[in-house]
């Protein structure tokens, strides 16, 4: 049973004695390996490594610290005025004139729906004004929220308008959810939240969000922070906590250039007249690519990316309200990687696809800092990947003593980063600095998978369709052609690495033909 009077509603750090005990042994093995590496491993390194590790990391390092001077920034000078007057609005008594819920749900567990609804209510009750859901759902669910609702409302203005859902795909959810909207007739400037199924709000959600759209005529959309409800194994649920929590840390810094780089589908806000558009609707629903290999193929999942661009192109602001925090039920069965793989897939096919076109716009468009996040966003897929490579190259070609110099290098360097992330996680976790180092790999290698793969598609808990634009013999060769460029872009890689940390040697052509001399021969002329 979900607890709702026990969800924090913002984050808080909390001390614990075991964590700081843990923390001293993670710096005491630290030292005791850097004390104990050989010579040949440091000097090696010195010598090879730290102009690529100097200029790599002192670009990757100066990037992320500053973004978190950023969120700084955001954290306790920009945002608190904000709030400030969001208070003062709402504390003057004034109040939109309706609320507005889009909630496209597929097979939810009747528990997540009905606390779901349970936040609904109690937040429209809190601000007490007329509010509408428009809900696309499938006849079990449809189901579960009638009656709920029926039994629960009570004398709250709130009504349900139930879209049948025939199709096991959100965007013609969401699509039809806004459509009948739009014909009904939505009131301009109301907000209209597009929420998940399995998305819980927090006591205040709407007092702390709703103000903003009226202090600010610009603002056309606004996103919030976001923790898991966890029911699965514990490696996954600290997986997902660090996830959100380095999601809070770069939100905020892309919140200080009134932009941000999703606005999520577990819970945003919208203002009425942009997002019931027609041409906004069209393209929610059929959202596309086209691609020079894979030529015109339509988006299945990615919803919040599509929003998030078609606002993004418009120019239009958007907001991080990172006191309000929304809560996702995650339930977890089955093959615990397989589910990880699943999700990275996704999310990195999402980011993909909507990328290059984003950064197409060019930084008139997108403010500068926006458009650099952006293009960071490809670069690091490679650079991600140098000194894992270039770490084996040298532990293959002197040993495995190299390999503790490395080890050391990931160690201090993660550390250094979770450090910071302790602080918006709440708490000291250990598993951080792995699991950073990790979901680095791992993300870098699906990317380059996915970055000449692009139509690949896959939902996890709707369909599993997989869009793919054409079939047999073209489908075939346009494969080979990704297999090939896969293959050139990693070799190329690797080729480079090997001749600079000299694990692969550059011999002249009188060596190569002496050399063959020998082999053949036994001796040189």
């Amino acid at each position: 049973m979900i607890d709702l009077n026990n969800l924090p509603s913002k984050r808080h750090f909390t001390w614990r004695a075991m964590d700081l005990f843990n923390l001293l042994m993670y710096f005491c093995c630290l030292y005791l390996l850097i004390h104990f590496m050989s010579d040949e491993s440091k000097y090696l390194f010195q010598q090879r490594m730290i102009v690529l590790v100097a200029i790599i990391g002192l670009w990757r390092y100066s990037w992320w610290f500053l973004n978190l001077i950023r969120a700084l920034i955001y954290e306790f000078i920009t945002f608190p005025k904000l709030r400030k007057q969001a208070n003062a609005l709402y504390d003057s008594d004034w109040k939109p004139a309706h609320i507005y819920f889009v909630i496209a749900s597929y097979k939810e567990q009747k528990e997540t729906t009905e606390a779901l609804l349970a936040c609904i209510l109690r937040e429209c009750r809190s601000l007490d004004v007329p509010a509408t859901l428009y809900l696309s759902a499938d006849p079990q669910d449809e189901m579960i929220v009638r009656q709920y609702v029926r039994k629960h409302v009570g004398n709250t203005a709130f009504q349900v308008v139930a879209i049948r859902q025939t199709l096991a795909d959100k965007r013609i959810a969401l699509g039809q959810c806004l459509r009948s909207l739009s014909r009904h007739g939505v009131i301009k400037d109301a907000p209209i939240i597009l929420m998940d199924g399995d998305a819980l709000m927090t006591e205040g959600t709407l007092e702390k969000c709703v103000p903003f759209f009226h202090l600010n005529p610009d603002l056309h959309a606004l996103t919030t922070d976001e923790k898991a409800i966890f029911y699965g194994p514990k490696w996954m649920k600290e997986m997902t906590e660090l996830r959100f929590a380095q999601r809070h840390l770069m939100m905020q810094s892309h919140a200080l250039s009134k932009r941000v780089l999703t606005l999520t589908g577990r819970l945003s806000m919208f203002r009425s007249q942009v997002i019931t558009a027609p041409d906004f609707i069209d393209r929610l629903e059929n959202d596309y690519l086209d691609h020079w290999l894979w030529g015109r193929f339509r988006f299945l999942s990615g919803d919040d990316k599509s929003t998030w661009y078609l606002l993004l192109k418009n120019k239009a602001e958007m907001l991080y309200v990172r006191d309000t925090m929304v809560y996702t039920v995650e339930h977890i069965s089955g093959n615990g990687f397989q589910r990880t793989l699943q999700n990275l897939l996704r999310w990195s096919g999402n980011m993909l696809r909507n990328n290059g076109r984003a950064i197409a716009l060019g930084p008139k468009k997108v403010p500068p800092y926006i458009w650099w996040c952006l293009i960071d966003q490809r670069l690091v897929i490679w650079t991600s990947l140098v000194s894992p490579i270039a770490a084996i190259l040298l532990t293959a070609k002197i040993g495995w003593s190299f390999l503790t110099v490395y080890l050391a290098w990931i160690g201090l360097t993660r550390i250094g980063i979770s450090l910071f992330i302790f602080h918006y996680a709440g708490r000291i976790n250990l598993s951080f600095p792995f699991l950073i180092y990790l979901l680095q790999i791992s993300n870098a290698l699906i990317k380059i998978y996915i970055l000449f793969r692009l139509p690949r598609q896959r939902w996890t808990n709707r369909s599993s369709s997989i869009a793919i634009p054409s079939t047999g013999d073209k489908l075939w060769k346009k494969n080979l052609m990704a297999g090939y460029l896969t293959a050139l872009y990693g070799g190329t890689l690797i080729l480079f690495l090997s001749l600079y940390t000299g694990a692969l040697e550059i011999y002249s052509w009188g060596e190569i033909v002496r050399g063959l001399q020998r082999l053949f021969f036994g001796y040189s002329f």
